[in-house]
C-alpha cells in the first residue's frame, strides 16, 4: 500500500465522524483573534495607566519638594503657624494641572490641610530640611474602562480572518474529496503456490517465481507437514518422515494431473541438500520487497559442522494455515 494511500486512509477514519465548515471555522477564528487582541490591547492600556500614575506621582514630589517653602505650610521649629485656606488654595491648583495633563492621580492632603472630606487612600512622607517630616496624601484614579477599549482589535481581526479565510475553504474542499474517496484497503498478504504454472508468490501482487517439479512438490509437502506435525523435528542426518514424503508425491501426482509431467516419481529423499537451496533461492526472489515477512516461510540452514549439524531442523515454523494458500490443489 502506498504512503499517500495510507495517509488518505488515515485522514477519513481521523474525520470519517465529523465535518469541517469553513464558515463556522473562520467564525471561531474571527471572534478567538478579537478576543485575543482586545486582551492585548487592554492589558497595554492598563500598563500605560500605571506608568502615567508613577510618573505622576513622581511629579507631585519634585513639585511639592520645591513649592514647600512658600505655599503656606507650618514649621513648629520657627512656631510658624499653617496658613490653611493658602495650601488648599495649593491643593486645588495642582489638581487642576494634574487633570490638565490626565495624569491618574489627585492630591487630598498636605501635612493636616485637607481638600476632601474623603480619606486619602494612600500616604507617602517628603522630608523637609529644618522642618521633619511633611506627611502627602492621595489617590490614584482607577481605569476607566473605556480606556481599554479600541476599534484597532477589531480591525485586526478581520483583517486576519480575510487573510486566513482562502486556507480554511481549501481544506474544507480537500477534505470533502478524501470523505469522497474510497477507502482505500490494506492486502493481507499470503504466500501463493500455483500448480497451473509451478509457479510461487507472496501476495496477489508479488513477484512471481517458478519451481521445478522436485522442490516445488517437497517444499508444499514442507508447508503442509509444518500445519500438521508442529513438533516433529526434521533432520538432515534422519530419514524423512514417511508423512512428509506422502505429501510430496501426493503433489506430485496432481503435477502429473495437470500435464506438467509423465516422468517416474522422484526420490524425494536424495540430495535434500540440492533440494532444500533450490527452495530457497526461489523464496529469496519471491520475498525481495517483503524480506522481513520471509522467515516463518524459509527452510532454516545449517550452522556449524559435526555436533551441531546434527541438531539441524529444516522445517517451517508456520503455524497458521491461512499463511498460504494451493492454487489448483
Amino acid at each position: 500500500m502506498s504512503t499517500r494511500r495510507l495517509v488518505v486512509s488515515l485522514l477519513r477514519r481521523r474525520f470519517a465522524n465529523r465535518s469541517f465548515n469553513a464558515q463556522k471555522a473562520i467564525t471561531l477564528f474571527a471572534l478567538g483573534t478579537l478576543f485575543i487582541s482586545m486582551l492585548a490591547y487592554y492589558l497595554g492600556a492598563l500598563g500605560s495607566w500605571q506608568q502615567g500614575q508613577t510618573q505622576a506621582l513622581a511629579q507631585l514630589k519634585t513639585r511639592i519638594a520645591l513649592d514647600s517653602s512658600h505655599i503656606g505650610l507650618a514649621y513648629p521649629l520657627l512656631e510658624v503657624p499653617a496658613d490653611v485656606e493658602r495650601t488648599q488654595a495649593y491643593i486645588e491648583k495642582l489638581n487642576t494641572h494634574l487633570q490638565a495633563q490626565d495624569y491618574p492621580l489627585q492630591l487630598q492632603q498636605i501635612g493636616t490641610t485637607s481638600v476632601s472630606s474623603t480619606a486619602p487612600t494612600k500616604h507617602l512622607l517628603l522630608q523637609r530640611p529644618g522642618a521633619g517630616e511633611l506627611s502627602i496624601g492621595y489617590s490614584l484614579q482607577p481605569m476607566a474602562l473605556h480606556h481599554g477599549l479600541s476599534v484597532l482589535p477589531l480591525f485586526l481581526s478581520i483583517l486576519a480572518a480575510l487573510f486566513i479565510w482562502p486556507w480554511f475553504k481549501a481544506m474544507e474542499a480537500k477534505l470533502q474529496v478524501l470523505a469522497e474517496e474510497p477507502e482505500a484497503t490494506v492486502e493481507k498478504k499470503s504466500l501463493m503456490l500455483d500448480l497451473a504454472d509451478k509457479s510461487i508468490r507472496y501476495g496477489e501482487h508479488g513477484v512471481r517465481v517458478t519451481l521445478a517439479n522436485k522442490p516445488l512438490c517437497f517444499y508444499l509437502a514442507l508447508l503442509e507437514f509444518a500445519i500438521e506435525h508442529p513438533s516433529v523435528t526434521l533432520n538432515q542426518n534422519k530419514d524423512v518422515p514417511a508423512e512428509l514424503l506422502d505429501l510430496a508425491h501426493k503433489y506430485f501426482s496432481r503435477l502429473i494431473e495437470l500435464g506438467h509431467t509423465i516422468r517416474k516419481r522422484p526420490n524425494f529423499s536424495n540430495s535434500l541438500e540440492k533440494t532444500l537451496s533450490e527452495i530457497r533461492a526461489a523464496l529469496d526472489e519471491a520475498f525481495s520487497e517483503d524480506g522481513e515477512q520471509k522467515d516463518p516461510y524459509f527452510p532454516p540452514k545449517a550452522h556449524g559442522e559435526g555436533s551441531r549439524s546434527r541438531i539441524h531442523h529444516y522445517g517451517l515454523s508456520i503455524t497458521d494455515p491461512s499463511a498460504f494458500e494451493v492454487i489448483g490443489k
